[in-house]
């Protein structure tokens, strides 16, 4: 079963001029990387949860779910501002983020392909 490729979404092109009361949906994060998100974090001294981060074992999570189907990646960032300098390095980038979620090993990080194929 092959997946269907939506319309293109033009982004940077919105329409204001709606009737009153219309109900509009905006996902402004849609678009968002993950080292824009750690940016963010950082910036705005977000509190996180420290399985994000590397606690002497040399491993940390890059996404969270449930206990037996979510595994760690190998990793020396502390904080927060480690993790984006190892996101800019490029060393994670031909691993998916989440990659480490049992339901997305079949094919390398499950929505990530949704995310290339357009429908996030």
């Amino acid at each position: 079963m092959g997946l269907r490729r939506p319309a293109p979404e033009f982004w940077n092109q919105f329409k204001t001029d709606y009737a009153p009361g219309t109900h509009v949906r905006i996902h402004p994060l849609l678009d968002w990387t993950e080292l824009n998100v750690w940016e963010y974090i950082d910036r705005e001294k977000i509190p996180t949860v420290s399985l994000y981060y590397n606690h002497g074992d040399g491993k940390r999570y890059r996404s969270l779910g449930c206990y037996p189907c979510t595994f760690p990646i190998d990793s020396e960032s502390r904080t927060t501002g480690e993790i984006i300098e190892e996101l800019r390095s490029g060393k994670l980038r031909n691993v998916a983020e989440r990659s480490g979620r049992a339901q997305d090993k079949d094919d390398g990080g499950g929505l990530e392909t949704l995310r290339r194929e357009g429908y996030m």
